[in-house]
């Protein structure tokens, strides 16, 4: 073994590296490095930014063909609870999803619930509506699932955000961190992956599956500015109101894009 010279110099003949080299050596690997984390770090934001974007898109796309398909929003006329001039019934909830009795409405109107687009099954399966199922001869009618291949599981958020009215009528600021909880929504979740908070964001394959230690936050559907809106919490995985953007912004911004 070849010893290090000490005064930065080799003689002839000799084959190893100075001190002085090798933390050349090393501190250019280490820019190397630095660059390229920064650049992968980079590239993964602008996918996550392009990501978002074009999930919103198909979620709002979703929204406006049920719209034309049946002439409501999701949760809306016949497609509200039965106690509130809709058709859905509790006992269907409650085979279908296992929703109980005290939790329902702050489930069913949860804008991170996004059951009746997300279900294969008619919300209005066996009540006989008219908009039960698709006629080709009207050109109304249910013909879902609305949306296909994006549903992420289960998640746990809370009812604050929750004003208990249909997601297209309803002005929905609160906190989706605090209130009630309320567990197993179907729903999708944004690309910007964040840790839950205790068990509030925690999200599961199935409903009695288990809890996922790092995901996204789940898309809204609410209204913002009085318009029914597609929100992402954004890359800092908080919902407010008062800080929002129409597109991909710095880590403080919600994302907003409108539907109507």
């Amino acid at each position: 073994m070849r010893a290090l010279a000490g005064t930065g110099s080799r003689g002839p003949g000799c084959g190893g590296f100075t001190l002085l080299e090798l933390l050349v050596v090393v501190s250019i690997l280490a820019v190397v490095a630095f660059i390229a984390t920064g650049t992968f770090r980079g590239a993964s934001e602008d996918a996550n930014d392009r990501l978002v974007l074009s999930e919103m898109l198909e979620i709002a796309k979703a929204v406006r063909q049920f719209k034309a398909d049946t002439g409501y929003y999701p949760k809306t006329g016949p497609f509200a609870r039965d106690d509130e001039g809709g058709e859905v019934a509790e006992s269907v909830l409650n085979a279908n999803y296992g929703v109980s009795s005290t939790a329902e409405k702050s489930w069913f109107y949860s804008p991170a619930n996004f059951y009746q687009l997300l279900s294969a099954i008619s919300p209005l399966a066996g009540t006989g509506h008219r908009l039960e199922k698709w006629d080709p001869e009207t050109g109304r009618g249910w013909r879902g699932p609305y949306l296909q291949g994006y549903q992420d599981g289960y998640v746990n958020i809370r009812d604050s955000i929750n004003d208990g009215t249909p997601t297209a009528d309803g002005y929905q600021a609160g906190d989706p961190f605090s209130g009630n909880a309320i567990s197993n929504i179907p729903g999708i979740a944004d690309p910007f992956e964040a840790k839950p908070r205790s068990a509030v964001m925690q999200w599961r394959l199935s409903t009695d599956g288990a809890p996922r230690d790092k995901w996204g936050r789940p898309y809204l559907l609410l209204k913002v500015d009085g318009r029914l809106s597609v929100v992402s919490m954004g890359p800092d995985g908080f919902y407010d109101q008062a800080e929002q953007s129409e597109g991909p912004d710095d880590d403080i911004y919600d994302i907003v894009l409108p539907v109507e």
